[in-house]
């Protein structure tokens, strides 16, 4: 930065807020003749005065310098857009490489650095060489710490807690994951609840039955249908019939909710709600249920693919007229080449070369591939 731009801002600002060369010396402990340096060009403040400055006259060190901060928040949103794209295709090292670029541009961004975390850690799940895996989530912490030390926004710190507890938890540190977790917000005192408790009439209206969606559409979903990973035993809670009878349950909550099957934006959700209990009903050797449950998910998966609208409404009575949404994917390919991929595990083999598999098989070829970003 030129000490031209500094010293004609220092002048502007002074004036502002008439005060006089003299009095802006006295304050801050100088000669006048210093301040008049500055402010023709020939001199600049000491690094050291900038905080005092920008206390003094009420503005960031970012106004006082002259860096424009709208160009600087479009620039590193446009970056953080890029990785985004990168990210949401699957291609998690391009990510890193344009967000790791966006740090040296930008080195006290926490947004950039709680993007990059979000790309490196999934860029070390895809990585094969262990060394390499470990130097990427070494630096997912490394990241996390400095954000955490640093940054007052909460939205970027929670991000930096949360990714930090996956991190730890994968590299066998449960203890520094659970010490993390202990550090987010309970339930209870969410923004969602403190808002409720604050706000009246539509706007409450409106923001419990937001909150009752994200329970229903995510929640819901990865307590009941997820919570069946192998204990320290090596056998799972539930056993396979009891699991089937979980996730029928989770499916007639939905239809309770969404009488009339209208799932919008948990139409995904019941798609691969129906995957998973055909294969539940592989393993029972019950293969017409099997079959019954991929002919189901597979028009749930085309409608995604090809019909979701954002703008469309919910016409059941608990959401009626609230609008879908927009949906923020993290797979690269769409739900067609998803149930496609579940479809070719060996648990099918059984019914791989019936003429109801076949034909599932060939309705969804036509819809699958990678995804778009943003569709």
């Amino acid at each position: 930065m030129s000490t031209i731009s500094i010293g004609t801002t220092i002048k502007r600002l002074r004036r502002e807020r008439d005060i006089t060369q003299e009095q802006l010396a006295e304050y801050l402990g100088i000669t006048s003749r210093a301040v008049s340096q500055w402010e023709c060009g020939r001199t600049a403040p000491d690094i050291s005065q900038l905080p005092v400055l920008a206390n003094l006259f009420e503005v960031s060190a970012d106004v006082l310098l002259g860096i424009d901060i709208t160009q600087k928040e479009l620039r590193i949103s446009e970056l953080l857009k890029m990785a985004e794209k990168k990210q949401f295709s699957g291609y998690y090292a391009e990510g890193s490489a344009i967000l790791r670029e966006a740090l040296r541009e930008f080195p006290n961004s926490h947004k950039i650095m709680a993007a990059l975390m979000s790309c490196l850690f999934r860029e070390a799940d895809e990585e094969e060489n262990k060394d390499q895996q470990k130097q990427l989530r070494q630096e997912v912490i490394s990241l996390g710490e400095e954000i955490l030390s640093a940054s007052t926004d909460d939205e970027v710190r929670y991000s930096a807690i949360q990714l930090l507890c996956y991190t730890y938890s994968k590299t066998g540190e449960a203890e520094k994951a659970a010490a993390f977790a202990k550090k987010m917000p309970e339930r209870f005192v969410s923004a969602q609840a403190l808002l409720a408790s604050i706000y009246t009439g539509t706007k409450r209206f409106q923001l419990l039955r937001d909150e009752l969606l994200q329970t229903v559409s995510g929640n819901l979903y990865h307590e009941m249908c997820f919570n069946n990973r192998r204990l320290e035993n090596g056998c799972t809670p539930y056993s396979n019939q009891e699991y089937l009878a979980i996730l029928k349950k989770y499916l007639a909550i939905l239809d309770i909710i969404f009488e009339d099957q209208n799932y919008g934006f948990c139409t995904q959700l019941v798609s691969r709600t129906q995957l998973s209990m055909a294969w539940c009903y592989m393993q029972e050797k019950q293969y017409t249920m099997a079959v019954s449950c991929l002919q189901a998910a597979q028009k749930l998966s085309i409608w995604w693919d090809t019909a979701y609208d954002p703008a469309q409404v919910y016409t059941c009575l608990l959401f009626r007229d609230m609008e879908f949404g927009e949906v923020l994917y993290h797979d690269p390919e769409n739900e067609c080449q998803y149930q496609l991929n579940e479809m070719n595990q060996p648990v099918f083999d059984p019914v791989r070369d019936t003429a109801e598999f076949i034909a599932i098989v060939e309705a969804l070829k036509p819809y699958a591939g990678e995804r778009e970003h943003g569709k």
